[in-house]
């Protein structure tokens, strides 16, 4: 009885293993063959010269933005060896955790495949130096020819079906290929090791330089962004190891890994082979503590070719203020011409009157210069700043955003000056007295007040929130208007 029930069941495992191209590692079938493989690598990224005129290699757009926050865009290369894993190689080694796929084609050349001759496919991950089998493909005796695929990400790939000979790729994906033709495999039982694989780069990898202007802004905190091309899908044929793009517009994202500089460079991502492309590039960033949303701008006629490395350079500029603590600051202080009845903002950030009768001392909430009525109640309908054209573009700072200004201060005074954040420069002011109603020359002991919404309390460089002497007489201040919006 036990001699009959051990050969039924070794019948019923030799039916089952023989079924099968594809089984388990631990049990293949005595005719079929493990395809193991080695650890992959790639062909590197092409890096090239910007030689010849600048015309057709670099694309530059500028463009005036709201607040006078302006945006010069340029697409280039590049340059070769511009960083030790920038230089063009011939072997490179692949990056770790990354997932591929073997699919198995009973045919001497890749011509000759079709959904006829599909064996199976098999996944695998590189890890480390070896590479780990998600799930294994197993061969019968014969000639195949191998396409091996990858996205270029540690996420599981879909799953595969013979019903075509291609698959899909989108922008973002770093879609990576190798073909090997005219393989033997003879080893019955045994395994073969699937060697040499070095994947072809079939996108063009693409990142963002973000830049703010030296001298006028502060560092680059926050960035995201996105990329709208006008193809978006293709479609790689085994048959030929051709990817080809269809058209179709769609969108990607950019990200960035903590940025904390004035010039900060985004993720790579991977965009599909065009030429002559519409591309916008769109992005929402924190410069100076202050946020910026949808800077938004359009380059045409971009080439992207495969394997090659672009960037964009995406430099922000102004000539109208200064960008930090949170706000955007008023190129200098604000002044009132009583010929024309007109305010204005002083050019250089360090011009202050400093005289009698001064131009530019203002009491609290009080629309003109030298006029010792005094309100202590603050109205935007009054503000002086709100009053240089065009009208509202400007207002006087509340405390708070006075304080952040302080909270980025650094240094020591220098040539009687403070230097905040080595960006914006503030004047040693001091402050006007009205004595009778008449202002008299204003007291220079190497301090700066300058005016807020808040009534009785004024800014001294050296200290935050400085209190009024409060004697009694009305005191006059300097303003450094911020942006009203």
């Amino acid at each position: 009885m036990i001699r009959n029930m051990l050969f039924h069941i070794s019948v019923v495992l030799l039916i089952i293993g023989c079924g099968k191209y594809e089984d388990s590692i631990e049990n293949p079938s005595p005719n079929n063959i493990l395809v193991e493989v080695e650890a992959p690598q790639t062909n590197g990224w092409s890096t090239e010269e910007i030689a010849g005129t600048r015309s057709g290699i670099t694309k530059t757009v500028k463009q005036k933005g709201e607040y006078d926050l302006n945006m010069e865009v340029s697409t280039l290369y590049y340059p070769a060896g511009y960083a030790t894993d920038e230089a063009a190689t011939r072997w490179a080694n692949m990056e770790d955790n990354i997932t591929f796929r073997v699919i198995a084609y009973k045919s001497a050349t890749a011509t000759e495949i079709s959904t006829a001759n599909y064996a199976g496919y098999g996944d695998y991950k590189l890890s480390g130096s070896s590479v780990q089998t998600t799930k294994s493909l197993i061969l019968p005796m014969g000639t195949y020819t191998f396409i091996v695929y990858s996205y270029g990400n540690s996420s599981a790939i879909t799953t595969f079906t013979n019903s075509s000979t291609s698959v899909p790729v989108t922008n973002g994906q770093n879609f990576m290929t190798y073909v090997k033709a005219g393989v033997v495999i003879n080893n019955t039982g045994s395994k073969y090791t699937l060697s040499n694989i070095v994947f072809k780069h079939h996108c063009a990898r693409y990142r963002v330089q973000a830049i703010a202007q030296a001298e006028r802004m502060g560092i680059i905190t926050a960035c995201t962004g996105t990329v709208t091309l006008p193809k978006h899908n293709a479609t790689y044929s085994f048959t030929n190891n051709a990817l080809t793009a269809q058209a179709g517009s769609g969108t990607i994202n950019i990200t960035w890994s903590s940025p904390n500089a004035m010039s900060v460079y985004s993720n790579y991502t991977y965009l599909l082979p065009q030429t002559s492309a519409s591309v916008t590039i769109k992005l929402n960033l924190t410069i100076g503590n202050k946020p910026f949303s949808n800077r938004s701008t359009t380059l045409s006629g971009v080439t992207l070719n495969a394997n090659n490395t672009y960037y964009n350079n995406v430099s922000f500029t102004t000539t109208e203020g200064y960008i930090i603590g949170g706000n955007i600051w008023a190129n200098g202080n604000l002044y009132y011409t009583a010929e024309t009845k007109k305010y204005g903002i002083y050019p250089n950030t360090l011009t202050c009157s400093k005289a009698n009768n001064a131009p530019d001392y203002f009491v609290f909430n009080n629309p003109l210069p030298n006029n010792p009525e005094l309100v202590t109640t603050w109205s935007d309908s009054r503000d002086p700043c709100r009053k240089v054209e065009p009208n509202s573009t400007w207002r006087t700072p509340t405390l708070q955003e006075f304080n952040n200004l302080l909270s980025y201060a650094k240094g020591v005074p220098k040539d009687g000056y403070t230097i905040y954040g080595d960006v914006l420069k503030l004047p040693y002011s001091s402050f006007m007295r009205f004595t009778d109603g008449h202002p008299h020359e204003p007291y220079f002991d190497a301090i700066g007040y300058y005016l807020c919404t808040t009534y009785n309390r004024h800014l001294q460089n050296e200290f935050i929130g400085g209190e009024d002497s409060s004697t009694g007489e009305i005191i006059a201040f300097v303003i450094r208007c911020v942006r009203n919006k």
